[in-house]
C-alpha cells in the first residue's frame, strides 16, 4: 500500500513539473522547479526531524511537514485532470487542473496560518431517560488532543482559547487524553496556562496513545515509566484528576468512567474497560472517557454505558463540513470520527482535538471545543 501511494505522489509531481515546463516560459520553469525543491527539499527534512523525536522543539518537522503538504496536494488535485490534458490536449482540462492546484494551496496556506488557532464550539443536547433528576441541563465542556508540544509557545493564543472554554461556564471539564505529543518535559511553561480552566464541579482527564511515550527511544523502560509518571502528576498539577482504569460517582446514581487507551492494532490497548465497570452499580448513569472511538464500536457498546467521548482523529485536520457534507480521509480509517453517533441508546461524541499533530495547520476542520447538554426524558 505504501508503495502504491508513494508511487501515486512521484507521477503527480512528475505530471504537474511537465506541465509547468510545456509552458516553456521561464517564470513557470521557475515555479515548477520552485515546487520539486519545495517538496523533496521538506520531505527530507521531516523524515530527518522524526529520526529523533525525542525533543520538546518540533518546529523544523512541522514546518517541513506544512511545506510539504503545501507543495504535494496541489500536485496531487491537479494529477487527474494532467492526465487527461496529456491523453486529450483540451487546455482546457489543464486549466481547470490548475484551479484546482491553486485553490487547494490557498486553503493550505489559510490552514497554516489561521485555521489551527480557529477555536470552534460546538454545542450538543443529548436526552436520556435514565438521567438522574438532578442532573438535567447539567453542561459538559469536552477538550481532546491538545498536543501542547505543537503550540511552538503561543501562550497568547492558546489564552484566548481558555477564555472561551471558561465563557461556558462548565459543571465539568472532561479532557480525554493526548496532552503532549511525546514526552513530559513538553508541558513545561504551559502549567499556569492549562491550569485556568474553569468548572463549576470538577475537572477529570484520562492518557491519550500519545502519553505513554511508546513513539521515541528510551534507554531505559524505568525512565519511560518514570515519564509517565511526570505526565500524570501534571495533570493533577493544573486541576484535572486523571481516571486511569477508575471510576467516580459525580453525583447520586451518575458515575464518570476513566479507561487508559484502548484502540485497533497497533495502538496499545491498556483499557480495562470489564475492571472499571465492576466499581460502578448497573443501575448507575455512566459516562465513559475514552480516547479512541474504535473502543464504542470493539467493547462499549456490549455495555450499558449511556455516553462515550473521546477524540484522537482530528478528523484529520483536513475535509469539509458545509452545505450538508462531512467528509475527511480519516473516514477511510474510521466510521466514527467526528461529531455525535448513536447506537440504539448508546452515544458517542469524538472530539475534533483542541490541538494539531505533524500538519501545522487545519483546513476544513477546525479545533473543537464541546459543550454537551443533557436532558432528561421523561
Amino acid at each position: 500500500m505504501f508503495g502504491i501511494i508513494l508511487l501515486i505522489i512521484l507521477l503527480a509531481q512528475a505530471t504537474l513539473s511537465y506541465t509547468l515546463f510545456e509552458f516553456q516560459h521561464p517564470f513557470f520553469i521557475v515555479l515548477g522547479i520552485l515546487q520539486l525543491v519545495l517538496f523533496f527539499g521538506s520531505m527530507i527534512i521531516m523524515m530527518r526531524a522524526i529520526r529523533n523525536r525525542k525533543t520538546t522543539d518540533y518546529r523544523n518537522g512541522f514546518n517541513a511537514f506544512g511545506v510539504m503538504v503545501a507543495s504535494g496536494v496541489p500536485a496531487l488535485g491537479f494529477f487527474p485532470f494532467g492526465i487527461i490534458y496529456l491523453i486529450t490536449g483540451i487546455a482546457f482540462i489543464e486549466y481547470l487542473g490548475f484551479g484546482i492546484a491553486i485553490s487547494l494551496f490557498l486553503a493550505i496556506l489559510t490552514g497554516i496560518i489561521w485555521g489551527r488557532w480557529n477555536w470552534k464550539t460546538h454545542t450538543i443536547e443529548i436526552p436520556f431517560e435514565n438521567l438522574p433528576e438532578d442532573s438535567d441541563e447539567l453542561r459538559i465542556v469536552q477538550i481532546s488532543d491538545i498536543h501542547v508540544g505543537s503550540f511552538f509557545n503561543k501562550y497568547e493564543k492558546v489564552e484566548k482559547a481558555i477564555q472561551q472554554i471558561n465563557q461556558l461556564e462548565a459543571d465539568f471539564v472532561f479532557f480525554t487524553g493526548d496532552l503532549v505529543n511525546n514526552i513530559a518535559e513538553e508541558m513545561l511553561g504551559w502549567e499556569s496556562v492549562f491550569s485556568k480552566i474553569q468548572a463549576k464541579k470538577g475537572k477529570y482527564s484520562i492518557l491519550g496513545n500519545h502519553d505513554y511515550g511508546d513513539y521515541v527511544p528510551w534507554e531505559k523502560e524505568e525512565t519511560k515509566n518514570e515519564n509517565l509518571s511526570k505526565l500524570i502528576a501534571i495533570h493533577k498539577e493544573i486541576g484535572f484528576t486523571p481516571l486511569l482504569n477508575e471510576a467516580v460517582e459525580l453525583k447520586p446514581g451518575f458515575w464518570l468512567l476513566g479507561v487508559e487507551n484502548w484502540g485497533t492494532a497497533p495502538f496499545r490497548q491498556s483499557g480495562k474497560l470489564d475492571e472499571t465497570l465492576e466499581q460502578v452499580p448497573s443501575d448507575a448513569f455512566k459516562i465513559l472517557l475514552s480516547h479512541d472511538p474504535s473502543h464504542f464500536d470493539e467493547q462499549v457498546l456490549k455495555t450499558d454505558i449511556d455516553l462515550t467521548l473521546s477524540g484522537h482523529t482530528h478528523g484529520m485536520q483536513f475535509g469539509i463540513e458545509r452545505f450538508g457534507i462531512k467528509w475527511s480521509p480519516v473516514s477511510l480509517r474510521y466510521k466514527k470520527w467526528a461529531g455525535l453517533y448513536q447506537v440504539g441508546k448508546q452515544f458517542l461524541y469524538v472530539n475534533r482535538g483542541f490541538g494539531y499533530l505533524g500538519f501545522p495547520g487545519r483546513v476544513g476542520i477546525y479545533p473543537e471545543i464541546t459543550l454537551i447538554k443533557l436532558r432528561r426524558n421523561n
